[in-house]
């Protein structure tokens, strides 16, 4: 039979297990690219009203 110092120690080991996996999963996933979706902007464009689509590309005089 383990002590009770035992128990704690063997579960305050598997909480930090636990917590590590946590903050690395979320430190992965925090750094993502930030650049256009371009399969996003070819959607948006091949939606866009022609009107709007052409004061968009268009340079202001």
């Amino acid at each position: 039979m383990m002590t009770i110092e035992a128990l704690i120690t063997i579960s305050g080991m598997s909480a930090s297990a636990g917590a590590f996996y946590v903050a690395w999963r979320a430190h992965k996933n925090a750094f993502k690219p930030t650049g256009p979706d371009e399969e996003l902007v070819k959607r948006f464009v091949e939606s866009a009203p022609l009107d709007r689509l052409k004061n968009i590309t268009t340079e202001p005089a």
